[in-house]
């Protein structure tokens, strides 16, 4: 990937999809290979020293902390930061683009709604100033007009300089806003190129287009 890319992996459920942001962010292991980030291999490092290194993941089921508040999940997203000064200017940041969570902020994140929760788990990722996000399935679960609004959200992130590698079941969608995307299947990449080519690739058409 290049910086500044919105790149999405689409492929059928238990293609390796999952797996491989989860490798990338340090949840897996690898029985080998290897993973780059800035020309610098990362694959033995643990998950805080690749957050540390500029890679966010936004895990499929949004995954928030059920038991504490929207402001202390904020507060995790940026756990590995020390600058005290910058986490409080972000956290202003991320107020103006998601003012339900000001509004919610003691408010437990279990209770939240499913868009409510996904706002909050990307807000959270972005609290560890990533250069690099890795978003699994954030339409999942999701109303078709909570669906809009994620990926109008994701896109304003690439927009301001974020790089972002997407795995999305939507592959009409993902590749309707991305630059380039890969096609997996069973652990293998068998597609690749511009997005706008592979919506108009025959295989992708069948398979993931419904047509």
């Amino acid at each position: 990937m290049a910086a500044g890319e919105l790149v999405c992996l689409i492929g059928a459920n238990g293609a390796g999809k999952s797996s491989t942001l989860r490798a990338i962010s340090g949840l897996l292991p690898l029985s080998h290979g290897r993973i780059v980030f800035d020309g610098r291999e990362i694959q033995n490092e643990v998950p805080a020293t690749i957050l540390r290194a500029g890679i966010a993941h936004c895990p499929e089921g949004r995954r928030v902390f059920p038991h504490l508040t929207v402001a202390e999940n904020l507060a995790m997203g940026a756990y590995v930061r020390t600058d005290r000064g910058a986490i409080a200017a972000d956290l202003s940041e991320v107020g103006r683009h998601f003012p339900i969570l000001v509004e919610r902020r003691r408010q437990m994140a279990g209770t939240l709604s499913g868009g409510e929760q996904q706002m909050l788990a990307i807000a959270r990722a972005l609290m560890a100033r990533p250069r690099l996000i890795l978003f699994d399935e954030p339409s999942l679960g999701l109303a078709p007009t909570l669906v809009e609004m994620t990926f109008a959200i994701i896109a304003d992130i690439r927009r301001r300089g974020t790089t972002v590698l997407m795995v999305e079941q939507n592959a009409n969608a993902a590749l309707r806003m991305a630059d380039r995307a890969y096609v997996m299947e069973t652990g293998r990449i068998v597609l690749e190129g511009r997005a706008r080519d592979l919506l108009e690739d025959d295989h992708v058409r069948r398979a993931y287009l419904g047509g």
